[in-house]
């Protein structure tokens, strides 16, 4: 029986929430979509069960998933609009956090128990589970989850709550905007600080109490305890791939961080060197007569605070760097670990009595009184080896599974990377034989004008024709007259216009020379 029934958390700063992810929390997705998710092996959507996943609004009630009209990442937007969000600038290295991305889970068989209770559920990849029926305990304990993140951020600030049943463990995501109040105006705003902490110190402590408190108002109810924080677990209880997978984004994103302070505080240095230069020059004038006095004073005073403004500006970020370079270094040290074996060998305690020679030797018979007393101590000696041996046995054991298990996923993570290779290579070859065919019509400025001309026409939703013959325009066209597919991107939408207009206008061409040579 499994006595590890711990609640789970995860929550990942988020800089932005695309479509991609929205489809994905609400499964907006078709059967070809499903499938293609369903080819990675760590992926197992259950088509049969996603008619039990289901969310909660903003009314505090249960919905099926994906009821409401504005897709998650619009609702997104609206929220950051009300509380007047601004990114930096599109090409900042650095942006601001503007969501917490939360999943909410537990121990696998008690999460199933809560959603299905003693309902059999068959786990292979394409099983059927249409017989299996939802359960009031799943909803009351994601009701309770609910609230409990609503009492904390307000009801306002959850965007979206979806729990999924289609999965091997039932979960939940939440998406929540963290908002504060500025000190000096009062106004709400998105501010990651004020809810999660100004530096990974604060951060970690803030993430203590809400296991904590998330135990004492949901999980204790449900019979699962408190979770225990990812840095005190060891290592052999999480997947290698996923782990090392999540330590190498993180390890990267804290990288293109670290990058984007020095970036800011050679910046500042160079600002402050710029305002003291320009100091000395001042005071250079007042020297030589060139300014008054009044002038020299009104000055110094501005270039002496704006250098007093950047000082303070650069002693933060300096303090933000040397905090994200400590959490580099650790998190590159962790990836190192997690590569060699998982389980390693515990020092141990034994408690023994040492053999001592308890009895008194007799006045005759002292060669056998010895003998005995050899074979007394002996035996406690041999006691105490076969009880050290079992132990480390055990432990032997235990390196040589975590082995198996790490080449297991290795080896199945190098052919799942041959075939995504082989995808890929396919890809790039069809690519290259299309870039060549797209550039040579580029060369020709007749066919380049047409092209733009046919792309721009297909982008704004028009109808053209593109055979200059006579042709019946694009009415052979796959693209719908808007074109754009729901969760395509602008550029790609673009890119595939262009593409398609290209190969239209090259066969159109090889139909006029056909007919020319006829």
């Amino acid at each position: 029986m499994n006595t590890d029934i711990k609640q789970a958390m995860h929550v990942e700063a988020g800089k932005s929430f695309g479509t991609a992810e929205a489809n994905e929390n609400e499964r907006h997705w078709n059967d070809d979509k499903i499938e293609r998710k369903n080819q990675d092996p760590t992926n197992h959507y259950d088509k049969s069960r996603m008619r039990l996943n289901f969310e909660i609004g903003p009314d505090g009630k249960i919905h099926p998933l994906g009821y409401q009209q504005k897709s998650l990442e619009v609702r997104l937007m609206d929220r950051l609009t009300e509380l007047g969000w601004h990114p930096f600038k599109a090409d900042s290295k650095i942006q601001p956090n503007c969501c917490a991305k939360f999943i909410f889970g537990g121990n696998h068989d008690r999460t199933l128990e809560m959603a299905f209770g003693d309902q059999a559920v068959n786990h292979d990849k394409g099983a059927d589970n249409s017989h299996l029926q939802r359960r009031p305990e799943i909803e009351q304990w994601a009701k309770d989850v609910y609230d409990w993140c609503a009492r904390r951020y307000g009801q306002e600030n959850i965007i979206g709550f979806q729990i999924h049943l289609d999965e091997s463990s039932p979960h939940i995501h939440a998406l929540i905007v963290p908002v504060g109040q500025r000190t000096k105006s009062g106004r709400k705003c998105v501010m990651w600080s004020a809810k999660f902490g100004k530096n990974c110190y604060e951060y970690g402590r803030i993430l203590r109490e809400m296991h904590t408190s998330l135990y004492e108002e949901v999980g204790s109810k449900y019979g699962l305890e408190r979770g225990d924080s990812i840095e005190w677990r060891h290592v052999s209880h999480l997947s290698k791939r996923d782990y090392i997978r999540k330590l190498t984004h993180d390890a990267r994103q804290a990288e293109k961080a670290v990058k984007g302070l020095q970036s800011m505080i050679r910046r500042m240095e160079a600002q402050i060197f710029n305002y003291k230069s320009l100091l000395d020059d001042v005071e250079e004038k007042l020297a030589s007569g060139r300014i008054t006095l009044d002038k020299y004073d009104a000055q110094k005073a501005d270039l002496l605070k704006l250098i007093a403004e950047y000082q303070t500006k650069l002693d933060d970020k300096t303090v933000k760097l040397q905090a994200k370079e400590q959490e580099l270094d650790r998190m590159t040290r962790d990836i190192e670990r997690v590569g060699r074996i998982a389980q390693p060998f515990r020092n141990r305690q034994i408690d023994f009595e040492p053999p001592r020679i308890t009895g008194k030797p007799t006045i005759f018979g002292v060669d056998k009184w010895i003998e005995e007393q050899n074979r007394s101590i002996a035996s406690r000696f041999v006691k105490i080896v076969r009880q050290i041996e079992a132990l480390y046995r055990k432990d032997a054991e235990l390196q040589v599974q975590a082995v198996q298990r790490n080449e297991l996923v290795d080896y199945q993570e190098l052919k799942r990377l041959q075939q995504e290779n082989m995808r890929l290579t396919d890809l790039n070859d069809n690519q290259t034989a299309l870039m060549q065919e797209f550039l040579d019509q580029m060369a020709e400025p007749s066919a380049r004008e047409r092209i733009f001309t046919i792309a721009d026409a297909l982008i704004g939703g028009q109808l053209v024709a593109v055979s200059s013959g006579g042709g019946s325009g694009n009415s052979s066209s796959d693209l719908r007259w808007d074109g754009r597919r729901p969760d395509e991107e602008e550029e790609a939408y673009r890119r595939r216009c262009l593409l398609y207009v290209a190969r239209i206008v090259h066969n159109s061409q090889k139909r006029i020379m056909c007919k020319k040579t006829r």
